[in-house]
C-alpha cells in the first residue's frame, strides 16, 4: 500500500484535524483542483500514476467469499489486440470490479486459444517454427493487454499449446473413445481446397464456403475421427429451456442448429457384395423404429453420400450395389436411388426423408417391381423398448436425435494441433494410446508405438481447435494440476461460469461443443454441473466506416478519401469520384482497423473504456468514432467540480454544520434511486452503457447542491463518495484519483466511506432499509411489468405471498387482461436479490405465443395512458374550480 502522513496545521478548521493517520494513498494532483484546470485534461498524468497500483492492488483474503467466475472467450494469438478484444475484456472487466465491491471472490481469467491454421501458414511463409511465433505474439498481446488495465487473473494464464494443457485434451478424447462415443469412420466431409483440411458442418456458412479462407467447400470421402455428438443432441436441447431467461437470443440460435430432436437415431453397417465395407456407416433416422421390423429395403434422395458414389447417376430408378445390415432382422437391405420423375413427386407430394434416407414402402412401387418384393400386408407388434434395447446391444445407436446433426468431425490436416492420442496398424485397425504415454507431443506423430502387443504409427492428424476450447474453462479452476485435468471439488465451488462473455457468432459452434463435453464430463462423474455457463453476454461486433467504390466493390484507405466541401458526401482524392461510406466489421482487407494501443496513447485508457462501454449496449454492434468525447469529457470534469466543492465545503465547515432536512431528504432519495438503478443495469441487466447513463444522472442532481451545504450534507456526502466508488468500475483510474482527492478531508460520517483505503477496498453502495426495490414480471422474455415498493413490505414475504400481492395489487391490471386474453399460466419461478429485486417469471402454456402476450402488454399500456389522461383531466377540472 502507497501511503503517506498527512501534517495538520493548528489553525484548520475542527474537520480537518486528524492527528497524523495513514490515509489512503496520495492524488496525482493538487486538490482541490484550480478553477481554471479541467480534469479532463490531466488523464495521462493520473493515469502513468494509477496504473501499476491499480494492477497490483490487493483487495484481500478471498477464499472464503461466495465466487463469482467471470469468463470472457479467449483470444487466438494474433500479435495484434484488436478492437473488439478490447471491448469483450472491458465488458468483463465492469462485471469483474463490479463483484470484487460487492465482497465476492471473482476468478476473471484469461488464456490463449493457440492452436490453428494461422501459425502454421505463417510458419511457411515465413519460415519460422510455429510454436515460436504463437508464443511470440502471446507476449506482445499480453503487453497491450496490460497496457488497458483489465484485471486478469494472470496466475491462471494458460496456453493450449502447451503439453501441460494438451495432455489433458488428449486424456479426454481417450475417456470418449472408452465411452463408444469416437469412431474412426469413412464419411462425406467438408474439404477446404485452399486451407488443405477438413472442416466441421459448422465451419461452412450458408453459402457453402469454408469460415477461415472463404473458398468453396468441396465433399470428399475420407476415414476421419469422429465423435457422436447427436447422442447428446436431445439433452442439450431440452437444457437450453432453463437457460433462455439468461441466454435469450443465444438459446434460440443453438436451439436451431441443433434441430428438431424427434427422430430416432441408428447406425448401421455397409456391406458391398461379401465384404463389410469398414469403417463406413449407414445413419438412418426414424420417427417410428418398428419400421425397420419389417424393412425390405432403403430409398436414398439422389444427392445422398452413397448416390454420388456413382460416375454418373442414371435418370431411371437405380439399385446400388452396397447394402445395409437390418440388426433386428441380420437381412441385407437394399438401397435404391428413385428415378427423377419420382423423386420430384416426393418433393412435391412431402414424403418425408431425414438425413436424406427412409424406409421404402409398399408405395413405392417401382422400386418393388425392380427388387421383385412382395407387399408387407401385417402389422408387427414388437415395442420401439425392444428395438432400442437391440440396437444399443449391437452398437447401432438407438437414441432420440436431432434430424439435422451430424457426428463432430474433429481430424484436421494440419501440424499445429493437438496431436490424436490414437495409433493406426497396417491392417487398418486403430488402438488408443495409454494413458502413461501422454501427452503424445507433435514431434512424436507418425513415429512407431507399441501398446499390449499391438504395433501401430502413431496418428499424423491433430485435432479441430474447438476440441481444445470444449473444456478450458474447467482447466482455468486448476491450470497447474499434474496429476489431473481438474480437482473435482473445485468444480463443485467454482462451476458453473456465472457469466460468459463473447461474441454471438459463437453461440452455435463453439458453445454447442463446449456444452457437448460438459455434460459428457458430468455423466462420467469428472465434474459436478452439467451446464456450464449459467449467463451469457454476446457482445456485438465494433464496425467503423469504410469507403468503398459501389461499382467495383474496391475499398479505400482513409487517406486517399476527402470529404467535400458541404461535408455531406466523401470522394476519391485521386479522381474526384464520389464513394460510399458505409460501418462495416474491422478488417485489414477493408482499411477500417483501429488499433487500440493508439486510441489509449491518444485519449488515455478510461476515454477508451468509456467510449467502448457507453456508445452502445454490449449485446449491441457497435460503431466506432461516431461517439463524441467531448460529452464523455465534460461528464468526468463535472465530477471533478463536484468533488472540488465537496473538499472546498469540508473545508469551510464547523463541526456544528449541518444541512436543512430538505436537502438531507432529496439527496437521500437521489442515492436509493441511482445506487438502485445502476446496480440493476449491471447485475441484472448487463446494460452497462445505461449504467453510465444513471451515473451521469446522479452526477447532475449533485451539480445542483447548493455550494453553501457542499461540505454540511451527510447525504451529499454519501452521494458523492458513492458516485466515485462506482466509477471506478468504467473509469478505474479517474475513479482512484477523485477518492484519493475526497480522502484529504475529514468526512462528516465514516459511516459510508473509509479514508483510511484506496478505492479499490470500499464497498460497492447498498441501498437503505427503507427505500424501494423493484418487483418485476417476466413472460416469454418480455418485461410485463415493474412496480417500485418498500423492500420491508415485500423482501420477506413467500412466494405464494408475492403471487397474490401480484395479481391482487402491484401487477392486477397485467393479470386481469391476460385472463381476459385466455392465456393460461403453468407455472412460475421467482429469483430474489436483496436490496435490488424480486422477479417473478411466468411459463406460459404451450399454446401461449410472444406475440400473445405483446398484445395483453399493448392492451394494458392503452388502459393506462387511458386513465391518466382521465387523472389529467379531471386535476385540470379540480385546480379551475378551487
Amino acid at each position: 500500500m502507497f501511503s503517506y502522513l498527512r501534517f495538520v496545521h493548528e489553525s484548520k478548521p475542527i474537520c480537518q484535524l486528524i492527528h497524523q493517520r495513514w490515509i489512503a494513498t496520495k492524488p496525482a494532483l493538487q486538490w482541490p483542483l484550480d478553477p481554471d484546470k479541467k480534469l479532463s485534461s490531466s488523464l495521462h498524468e493520473i493515469e502513468s500514476y494509477w496504473n501499476g497500483k491499480l494492477m497490483t492492488a490487493s483487495v484481500g483474503d478471498e477464499i472464503n467469499k461466495e465466487k463469482k467466475y467471470i469468463l470472457s472467450m479467449f483470444p487466438y494469438p494474433s500479435g495484434m489486440l484488436h478492437m473488439g478484444h478490447m471491448r469483450v475484456y472491458s465488458i468483463s472487466d465492469v462485471l469483474c470490479r463490479y463483484y470484487k465491491l460487492n465482497g465476492f471472490n471473482v476468478i476473471h481469467p484469461i488464456g490463449w486459444d493457440a492452436f490453428g491454421l494461422p501459425a502454421e501458414n505463417a510458419a511457411i511463409e515465413k519460415g519460422i517454427d510455429p510454436k515460436e511465433w504463437t508464443y511470440s505474439n502471446a507476449a506482445a498481446m499480453k503487453q497491450q493487454l496490460l497496457r488497458t488495465g483489465v484485471q486478469f487473473d494472470w496466475d491462471r494464464e494458460l496456453y493450449t499449446c502447451d503439453p501441460t494443457y494438451f495432455k489433458w485434451t488428449q486424456w479426454i478424447f481417450l475417456k470418449l473413445f472408452e465411452a463408444d462415443m469416437v469412431h474412426r469412420t469413412v464419411a462425406e466431409v467438408n474439404w477446404d481446397p485452399i486451407d488443405q483440411t477438413v472442416l466441421a458442418d459448422e465451419q461452412i456458412d450458408g453459402h457453402g464456403n469454408s469460415w477461415r479462407s472463404g473458398a468453396k467447400a468441396e465433399k470428399r470421402k475420407l476415414a476421419q475421427w469422429m465423435i457422436e455428438t447427436p447422442k447428446y443432441a436431445k439433452r442439450l436441447l431440452d437444457g437450453l429451456e432453463v437457460l433462455k431467461n439468461s441466454w435469450k437470443e443465444v438459446a434460440d440460435i443453438q436451439a436451431n442448429w441443433i434441430g428438431k430432436c424427434d427422430v430416432w437415431r441408428f447406425v448401421l453397417r455397409l456391406k458391398e457384395g461379401r465384404n463389410h465395407r469398414d469403417y463406413e456407416r449407414f445413419d438412418l433416422r426414424l420417427k417410428d423404429p418398428t419400421e425397420l421390423v419389417d424393412a425390405q429395403f432403403l430409398i436414398i434422395e439422389r444427392d445422398h453420400p452413397l448416390a454420388k458414389e456413382l460416375s454418373e447417376l442414371p435418370k431411371t430408378t437405380t439399385v446400388l450395389g452396397p447394402t445395409v445390415t437390418n440388426f433386428i432382422t441380420g437381412k441385407q437391405l437394399p438401397v435404391v436411388v428413385l428415378s427423377e420423375e419420382l423423386a420430384t413427386q416426393d418433393t412435391e407430394n412431402k414424403i418425408e426423408y431425414v438425413m436424406k434416407a427412409r424406409i421404402g414402402t409398399n408405395s413405392d412401387e417401382e422400386a418393388m417391381k425392380l427388387l421383385k418384393l412382395k407387399p408387407i400386408t401385417t402389422k408387427n407388434d414388437v415395442k420401439i423398448e425392444e428395438i432400442i434395447a437391440l440396437a444399443k446391444k449391437n452398437g447401432c445407436a438407438g437414441y432420440l436425435t436431432s434430424r439435422t446433426l451430424n457426428d463432430w468431425v474433429v481430424s484436421r490436416q494440419r501440424s499445429w494441433g493437438c496431436p490424436i492420442p490414437m495409433a493406426l496398424t497396417k491392417n487398418g485397425e486403430s488402438f488408443p494410446v495409454t494413458t502413461e504415454h501422454l501427452p503424445i507431443l507433435l514431434e512424436h506423430r507418425g513415429q512407431e508405438f507399441q501398446s499390449e502387443g499391438k504395433i501401430g504409427i502413431l496418428e499424423q492428424e491433430t485435432l479441430d481447435t474447438f476440441f481444445d476450447s470444449s473444456w478450458y474453462y474447467l482447466r482455468y479452476l486448476d491450470p497447474k494440476n499434474e496429476k489431473e485435468f481438474v480437482k473435482k471439488e473445485l468444480t463443485t465451488k467454482y462451476m458453473p461460469v456465472d457469466v460468459y462473455i463473447g461474441g454471438v457468432e459463437h453461440a452455435a459452434v463453439h458453445m454447442f461443443f463446449a456444452r457437448f463435453m460438459s455434460y459428457f464430463l458430468y455423466d462420467n462423474g469428472l465434474i459436478t454441473h452439467a451446464e456450464p455457463f449459467k449467463d451469457l453476454v454476446p457482445q456485438g461486433i465494433v464496425r467503423a466506416r469504410t469507403f468503398i467504390d459501389s461499382e467495383t466493390g474496391k475499398y479505400f484507405k482513409p487517406n486517399e478519401i476527402e470529404q467535400s466541401s458541404e461535408g455531406e458526401t466523401f470522394v476519391n482524392s485521386s479522381t474526384g469520384d464520389v464513394v460510399e461510406s458505409t460501418y462495416e466489421k474491422m478488417s485489414k482487407s477493408k482499411h477500417n482497423g483501429i488499433d487500440p494501443i493508439n486510441v489509449i496513447e491518444k485519449d488515455g485508457v478510461d476515454m477508451a473504456r468509456l467510449q467502448l462501454l457507453d456508445a452502445a449496449s454490449p449485446r449491441a454492434n457497435l460503431d466506432w468514432g461516431i461517439q463524441d468525447l467531448k460529452g464523455l469529457k465534460t461528464w468526468i470534469d463535472r465530477i471533478s467540480w463536484i468533488v472540488n466543492a465537496y473538499i472546498n465545503g469540508r473545508n469551510d465547515a464547523d463541526k456544528n454544520d449541518i444541512a436543512p432536512a430538505e436537502i438531507e431528504k432529496q439527496y437521500k432519495e437521489n442515492y436509493n434511486f441511482f445506487v438502485r438503478n445502476t446496480s440493476m443495469l449491471l447485475e441484472v441487466l448487463r446494460v452497462h452503457n445505461t449504467a453510465i447513463s444513471r451515473l451521469q444522472g446522479l452526477t447532475n442532481s449533485l451539480r445542483k447542491i447548493d455550494l453553501n451545504y457542499a461540505g454540511k450534507s451527510r447525504e451529499f456526502e454519501r452521494c458523492v463518495h458513492s458516485l466515485v466508488i462506482m466509477l471506478q468500475v468504467f473509469a478505474p483510474n479517474t475513479s482512484a484519483e477523485l477518492w484519493s482527492a475526497l480522502c484529504q478531508v475529514e468526512p462528516i460520517d465514516t459511516k459510508f466511506c473509509n479514508h483510511d483505503e484506496d478505492v479499490f477496498k470500499q464497498k460497492w453502495p447498498i441501498i437503505d432499509h427503507d427505500s424501494e426495490i423493484d418487483f418485476i414480471i417476466t413472460a416469454m422474455e418480455l418485461n410485463c411489468g415493474r412496480a417500485e415498493i418498500d423492500r420491508r413490505e415485500i423482501e420477506d414475504l413467500s412466494d405464494s405471498e408475492l403471487v397474490q400481492l401480484a395479481r391482487n395489487k402491484l401487477h392486477s391490471l397485467f393479470f386481469t387482461e391476460l385472463s381476459k386474453a385466455g392465456r393460461t399460466i403453468e407455472d412460475f419461478t421467482i429469483t430474489k436479490r436483496k436490496g435490488l429485486h424480486i422477479t417473478m417469471d411466468l411459463k406460459m402454456k404451450n399454446d401461449v405465443t410472444e406475440t400473445h402476450i405483446k398484445k395483453v402488454l399493448d392492451k394494458v399500456t392503452k388502459i393506462k395512458f387511458k386513465d391518466a389522461k382521465k387523472s389529467k383531466k379531471e386535476m385540470t377540472k379540480q385546480k379551475a374550480t378551487a
